[in-house]
């Protein structure tokens, strides 16, 4: 039979993100081939196996007679998109899920046997899925929770007896980074968060008003988009200020409001959102911008073409402007653990040693930078990390080191849960607000 080429795509995607595990960072599916409904689709599974990969990979070795990591690459990648299709999507027939799948790996599996092996074991799963059940309880053993609060009713005790590890089964978490969460906030918000890592992140607008396309969020002046009829696009057309920005990332900026900077360096500007929030909460500076990363840089050299405030320059050009800086902004690469339904790649490959090295880069930038600070300059640093190491102890370090003062700091956690509306949907951060001497 032929093969449907979304699934394809898919497998092939989880077979390479499966050699990479955990080491998996963001990048896009191959879709050239595909058009939108099967783009859709083919998203759908690759996103759904990545958010809820330790969930998948438990139920799977419950239904394998051999441990996980002795499975080819191959195989994995099959078994996960197959399992996302059977737990995880609405309205995918079982049988295709189970033909395609099979179909794939008897013309991608190395081994002899693959095929008939990824074929028992996702008949397993159907048998092991019982019925839908309209609330699921992430201390259960036997269900799998969803995103709308609802979940399936096993039948058989899946996940681990240990709390801690299930609900990092049962959330999609990397089992190490709920110990942590646990260790430092307690059982209750541990398991908020890890909860909250099932969200559907809904994308939402700062500044827009009141619009058909928009639902009104629970933090005065942000809009959440809802009307599949008013696409995004259109909405900007109709608020062309607005902003795709989170409550808790549009916070960060709006503690420099009793600024008044003549110069600003948005270093790690990334696509220009905060670049754009700064031009408007300081409409007297001189804004410059600039990202080490290619696409994000050209991103930028449009958002200038079309702002006159915004100056984009190398980063080269940007060291090199030395004690010209009145407002330094360091919006730095992090761990990503308060956006983690944004980001679920990040949610695999938490560790202490990349933990280590991301505050090891944190640190190289601010050396990088300090010598661009006027005399007295302000510095805003933020992430949309939940770890103190690039949190609350980055301040604490320039202030040893630097002699700098801390004038204003928050931690913001993320918050949702399986079942609430959009409109309560926030991520979750840290922004601290430094001056120099």
């Amino acid at each position: 039979m032929p093969l449907s080429h979304p699934r394809d795509v898919a497998c092939r995607f989880l077979f390479e993100a499966a050699r990479a595990y955990p080491d998996i960072y963001p990048r896009p599916i191959d879709a050239r081939e595909l058009d939108e409904r099967d783009r859709r689709l083919a998203e759908a599974i690759v996103r759904s196996a990545l958010s809820r990969w330790t969930t998948l990979q438990a139920i799977l070795q419950h239904a394998l007679d051999r441990p996980w990591k002795e499975l080819d690459e191959r195989v994995q990648g099959a078994l996960l998109a197959g399992a996302a299709q059977l737990f995880l999507l609405d309205r995918v027939p079982d049988h295709a899920v189970v033909a395609e799948t099979v179909e794939w790996t008897k013309r991608h599996g190395k081994r002899k046997g693959a095929a008939g092996m990824v074929n028992a074991i996702l008949r397993r799963l159907i048998e092991l899925r019982g019925d839908r059940i309209e609330t699921a309880d992430g201390r259960a053993r036997d269900h799998v929770l969803l995103a709308d609060g609802g979940g399936w009713q096993l039948t058989a005790e899946v996940f681990a007896q240990e709390p801690a590890t299930r609900i990092a089964q049962q959330s999609g978490h990397a089992s190490m980074l709920v110990q942590r969460w646990w260790a430092q906030h307690g059982e209750s918000t541990a398991t908020e968060l890890a909860l909250h890592g099932l969200c559907n992140p809904p994308i939402i607008l700062h500044g827009a008003g009141n619009d058909p396309g928009l639902l009104a969020h629970d933090e005065a002046g942000f809009h959440v988009l809802h009307d599949q009829e008013h696409p995004l696009r259109d909405v900007l057309d109709r608020h062309p200020d607005a902003l795709v920005q989170d409550p808790t990332t549009s916070g960060a900026v709006r503690r420099t409001m009793g600024l008044s900077p003549g110069t600003i360096l948005d270093y790690c500007a990334g696509r220009g959102t905060k670049t754009r929030q700064l031009a408007a909460v300081h409409p007297e500076a001189r804004i410059i911008a600039t990202d080490v990363d290619e696409v994000r840089f050209d991103a930028l050299v449009e958002l200038a073409a079309d702002s006159p405030r915004i100056d984009v320059v190398e980063p080269d050009e940007a060291r090199a402007m030395v004690g010209q800086i009145d407002l330094l902004v360091l919006d730095v690469p992090c761990s990503n653990t308060g956006v983690l339904p944004r980001r679920p790649e990040a949610r695999l490959r938490f560790s202490m040693p990349a933990l280590e090295t991301l505050v090891g880069m944190q640190r190289q930038i601010f050396a990088d930078t300090i010598p661009c600070l006027a005399p007295a300059g302000h510095v805003l640093y933020s992430t949309c990390s939940l770890e103190p190491e690039e949190n609350e102890q980055m301040p604490a370090w320039l202030s040893k080191w630097h002699g700098w003062d801390l004038v204003d700091e928050t931690r913001v956690l993320p918050r949702g849960l399986p079942g609430d509306g959009p409109d309560r949907y926030c991520d979750g951060g840290y922004a601290a607000l430094m001056k120099t001497h």
